[in-house]
C-alpha cells in the first residue's frame, strides 16, 4: 500500500524542518517588525517558486500553440483533408484552450484521414452506431452514418419518409447515397449502414467488391430486448424482427469479410468497444488479404 508520507517523517523534528517554510509564514503574520525580515525572505522564495512555474507553463502553452500552428498549416496543405477540417490556426488554439476535449477529438480525426475506410454492416438494434462511434475516437476516423445521410438527402427522417413514400422510394434513395459515399470516402471514414443495406442486390455486389466489411452480430434475443425501447424506428413489428432476421443472416454472410460477435447478454460496453476497435485495426491493415479469414 502507498503512504503518504516517506518513512523519514516519522521523527517529530523532521516533520518540523519538512513543514518550517510553512511555519514560518505562518508566524511571520503575527510577528514584530524585528522578524519580518524572515517572512520576506520566505515569501521570496514562496515568490520564486511561483514565477519558476509561471514561467514553465507559459513555455509550455507556447510550445504547444507552437505545435499546432505548424500541425494545422501541414494538415491545411494536405489535398486529401475535407473542407470541413480545413480550420484556421487560430480558430484551433481557441478551441484547444475553452474546448481541450473536442479538440483532442478533432485532431483524432484529422490524423485518420489516410487510413482505409471500413463499411460495417448488421441488423438493426445491433449496436453498430455505438460501436463506431467509440471505435472512430479510439482510431482518428469518422463516422459516415449512411441513415443520417439518406435524412439530409430525403430531407426528412426516415420514419416520416417511409410513412409518406413506402419502403421502395427508401430503398432506392438507400442505394443512391450508399454508393455516393463509398465513392466519396474511400479513406478516414467508419462507414456504418442501416440494418436492410444487404436487401438491395446492388448494394450487395458493391459491399462484395469492399475488402473491408464488417458484420457486427449480436444475439436476436438483446437485440429484440433493445429494439422494445426504441419508438423511433420504422415499423417492421417487433415480432416479425427475428423472421427478418433470420431472412437476413445468409446476405450478411454473402457480403460480409469479418464478423464481430457480441455475445448474449453481454452489456460490458467498454471492453467490446475496445474490442471492436482492436479488430478495425486489423482490417485496416494493408498487407493483410480477406480471404485469409473469410
Amino acid at each position: 500500500a502507498t503512504t503518504l508520507l516517506p518513512a523519514t517523517y516519522d521523527d517529530d523534528d523532521t516533520m518540523r524542518r519538512a513543514f518550517r517554510p510553512f511555519l514560518q509564514i505562518s508566524k511571520a503574520r503575527f510577528s514584530t517588525n524585528l522578524h519580518r525580515t524572515r517572512a520576506f525572505k520566505t515569501a521570496g522564495v514562496g515568490g520564486g517558486f511561483v514565477l519558476g512555474l509561471g514561467l514553465g507553463l507559459g513555455a509550455w502553452f507556447f510550445d504547444d500553440a507552437r505545435g499546432m500552428l505548424l500541425q494545422s498549416e501541414c494538415e491545411m496543405n494536405s489535398s486529401k483533408l475535407s473542407k470541413n477540417n480545413n480550420i484556421p490556426p487560430i480558430t484551433m488554439m481557441i478551441k484547444h484552450l475553452l474546448f481541450p476535449k473536442a479538440h483532442a477529438k478533432q485532431q483524432l480525426v484529422l490524423s485518420g484521414h489516410t487510413s482505409p475506410s471500413v463499411i460495417v454492416i448488421g441488423m438493426r438494434g445491433a449496436g453498430k452506431s455505438t460501436c463506431c462511434a467509440a471505435a472512430a475516437l479510439r482510431l482518428g476516423l469518422v463516422v459516415v452514418d449512411v441513415d443520417e445521410e439518406i435524412e439530409k438527402y430525403v430531407k426528412s427522417d426516415i420514419k416520416s419518409f417511409i410513412n409518406k413514400e413506402g419502403w421502395k422510394a427508401f430503398r432506392d434513395a438507400e442505394s443512391l447515397v450508399f454508393k455516393t459515399l463509398v465513392d466519396k470516402h474511400p479513406t478516414g471514414a467508419i462507414i456504418a449502414c442501416g440494418g436492410g443495406i444487404i436487401v438491395t442486390p446492388e448494394n450487395r455486389e458493391v459491399l462484395k467488391g469492399q475488402s473491408r466489411v464488417v458484420e457486427l452480430v449480436r444475439d436476436i434475443e438483446d437485440i429484440v430486448a433493445y429494439l422494445e425501447l426504441d419508438k423511433t424506428r420504422p415499423a417492421y413489428a417487433i415480432q416479425s424482427t427475428r423472421t427478418t432476421y433470420a431472412e437476413r443472416i445468409p446476405l450478411y454472410d454473402e457480403c460480409a469479410k469479418w464478423q464481430f460477435v457480441i455475445g448474449r447478454g453481454d452489456r460490458n460496453w467498454e471492453s467490446i468497444e475496445d474490442d471492436f476497435a482492436a479488430l478495425l485495426r486489423l482490417v485496416q491493415n494493408e498487407r493483410l488479404r480477406h480471404d485469409q479469414f473469410r
